[in-house]
């Protein structure tokens, strides 16, 4: 059956043929595939089977695509949260969430770094204060915590992820038999390990502040 042709009106397509959202999706998918150094407005432009001047009318420059696909990132890490959970469970989830996305991305993953978009976290973190159970005068050292653990242990996972290499690496069990120990007997898995450490995080918050 021959490929239909897209619809026109006086000779242009009623759908574009590129839109920000698709070049972005491109991009992610890029480097992804091939990592963040293979990414240029030309590849992305050879992916997509356009020119890339055309590209040029969506993006001034390379920096304006990385800085939307950091962005993409962030929105993928807001699906499947609620915003109605108790307020240690929306944590957690969104820290679960946050974590699953730089991984699933992890060769992306230093943009989260690079065009981390504050403004746009503003709303995020007064949404996190506003059935937060410690005082006000806590709040900065609860944000500040949870942030830097959550993008800390994120982004060194996406690491070694991308160098396909171990967190720890293979070691003489004989030489270090306590570390040999932590391992057995602690949390299996990495995100078992991550989601316990944040949630004694939250309970140190509880020990040193109480709640109100």
């Amino acid at each position: 059956m021959p490929a239909t042709k897209p619809k026109t009106r006086a000779g242009r397509p009623l759908k574009p043929l590129i839109t920000r959202e698709a070049a972005v999706a491109a991009a992610v998918g890029l480097i992804d595939r091939d990592g963040l150094e293979a990414l240029s407005v030309q590849a992305v432009a050879r992916t997509m089977k356009v020119s890339a001047p055309s590209l040029y009318y969506h993006f001034k420059d390379k920096d304006e695509l990385l800085q939307l696909v950091a962005l993409e990132l962030l929105r993928q890490v807001g699906e499947g949260t609620s915003p109605h959970a108790a307020w240690e469970d929306r944590v957690i989830a969104l820290s679960l969430a946050t974590r699953r996305v730089i991984l699933r991305h992890a060769n992306a993953a230093p943009l989260m770094l690079r065009f981390f978009p504050r403004r746009l976290m503003l709303s995020a973190y007064e949404r996190t204060l506003t059935d937060c159970p410690f005082a006000p005068g806590h709040h900065m050292v609860v944000l500040e915590a949870i942030e830097k653990l959550v993008y800390g242990a994120s982004l060194f996972a996406a690491a070694a992820a991308t160098n396909h290499t171990s967190a720890i690496p293979a070691f003489d069990v004989a030489r270090y038999p306590l570390l040999a120990r932590a391992i057995e007997s602690g949390p299996h898995g990495d995100e078992n390990l991550f989601e316990e450490t944040l949630r004694s995080l939250i309970d140190g918050f509880r020990a040193r502040y109480g709640t109100i």
